[in-house]
């Protein structure tokens, strides 16, 4: 680049002020102690005192688990099609939690999803519960750590930090972890089939991949994205899980499911009309769409207009980028990920804040990428975008301000201006030293 300013640090540690600057295992005590102090003694005394006082899992309900450990018991112990029968879905989920307030929504996911929560749904609601939150951290921490490992290969306390920055994310502790949200599927997919094709198994890694059918909206992008950057035989991967996953359940629940389920997202969509944008909390979601929804004017036609130029301008600059990625390097190809997952967030029909934990890894590819040819300064401005998101979110769900998600928007597209930018960058440079890390194809990565 001609120009050093992505390439010098600017943070600089106030030594006049605070004294000389803490070390690393300083600040992993100090923020593992605002983490357990702030976060989990809070959490665990609020249940204990609620537990003794007779309260029981009151505390948690209601809970987005009360609502996956409904439809695993229909896929338990009714036909599977009935995973989409309304009346039964209400009176089940009512069983188990029932609303005054509000109403439980009909089923808009696939029915493997129903499948694998009937294994679930063969314990008692808090064993299941307790047991759905250990999945969860597990695949959360699986996904991170198959990233995290080559940000810092050597550096355990600084792993350490980001492990206690991404546990303390919002939109993973609360709205995924303790609701009991599927967004760490996500997080676990995508982290292992990126680790996977680093191990030149592509087609391992779109197996992978395929476990995003449980939500189709989150491939919006990375389907594309496989085609654009001549992810050949990843996307093979991912046609065989997919295809898998689908003979799994049709077997368990005849063809005739599929068509069921197409007729249930029709009445989802005429259910989300019928109750207005306000059922969907639409303040909690951090795509631009939503975004259009929650601010004053946001509807207007010159506010949609510009909406739109931005959405078709990124769309276009990064197709552009993820067709060139392909003759690149490592660092190319981590951008080019981290890229497609942060869009992936912006332009979606509807993404939910808990979704937005897929935003980690972006960061964490974002990061190596960066690490790999030494540009401190972008270093430090994704770090200062994380560390904003970190703060942002927890104020997401506060009655008294509901502008988390609109800040969370906001950092989300400047990460994601900022990748496309390091990409055109990466696309351009023709040092000696950045030819080196862009040399070799996706597929055929060491």
């Amino acid at each position: 680049m001609s120009s050093s300013f992505g390439k010098k640090s600017f943070l600089r540690w106030p030594s006049r002020i605070l004294g000389p600057r803490p070390g690393l295992f300083e600040i992993n005590l100090a923020c593992w102690g605002l983490f357990a102090g702030f976060v989990i003694v809070p959490l665990i005394a609020g249940f204990w005192i609620k537990w003794r006082a007779g309260a029981g899992m009151n505390f948690l309900l209601p809970c987005d688990f009360v609502y996956f450990y409904g439809i695993g018991h229909i896929a338990l112990n009714y036909p599977l099609a009935e995973l989409y029968d309304y009346p039964l879905v209400l009176r089940i989920t009512d069983q188990v939690y029932p609303l005054h307030d509000l109403v439980w929504g009909p089923n808009p996911y696939p029915p493997y999803v129903g499948l694998l929560f009937s294994i679930y749904a063969r314990v008692s609601f808090l064993q299941a519960y307790l047991l759905w939150v250990i999945t969860s951290l597990g695949l959360y921490l699986t996904g991170v750590m198959a990233i995290l490992k080559g940000v810092f290969p050597s550096e355990p306390l600084k792993r350490s930090l980001v492990i206690c920055f991404a546990l303390g994310f919002y939109p993973f502790f609360i709205c995924t972890l303790k609701n009991g949200q599927l967004s760490t599927l996500a997080v676990f997919a995508v982290g292992l089939a990126i680790l996977q094709e680093s191990k030149g198994r592509p087609f391992l890694g779109g197996l992978a991949l395929s476990l995003l059918v449980y939500k189709p909206t989150l491939l919006l992008l990375l389907g594309p994205m496989l085609l654009l950057t001549r992810r050949f035989r990843m996307l093979g991967g991912f046609v065989t899980g997919f295809a898998v996953l689908a003979g799994i359940t049709t077997a368990s629940g005849g063809a005739g499911i599929w068509l069921t389920y197409l007729h249930s997202l029709s009445f989802f969509r005429q259910f989300i009309a019928s109750q207005g944008k306000s059922v969907l909390q639409l303040w909690e979601y951090v795509d631009f769409n939503s975004f259009s929804y929650s601010i004053p004017a946001g509807r207007s036609a010159p506010f949609l207009a510009v909406l739109l130029c931005i959405s078709c301008a990124s769309v276009v600059a990064l197709a552009a980028f993820l067709w060139k990625s392909a003759r690149g390097g490592r660092n190319m190809q981590d951008l080019a990920w981290a890229a497609t997952l942060t869009w992936t967030l912006l332009l979606n029909l509807y993404v939910p804040v808990w979704d937005s934990i897929l935003v980690v890894l972006a960061l964490l590819l974002t990061l190596r990428a960066l690490n790999g040819i030494g540009w401190q300064g972008y270093t430090q401005w994704v770090i200062v975008i994380a560390l904003l998101m970190l703060a942002a979110t927890w104020n997401v769900i506060a009655s008294t301000n509901r502008h988390g998600s609109q800040l969370m928007m906001l950092l989300l597209f400047a990460l994601g201006i900022l990748e496309l930018f390091l990409l055109y960058s990466f696309a351009r440079d023709s040092s000696p030293g950045h030819q080196s890390v862009e040399a070799a194809t996706p597929e055929a990565l060491p």
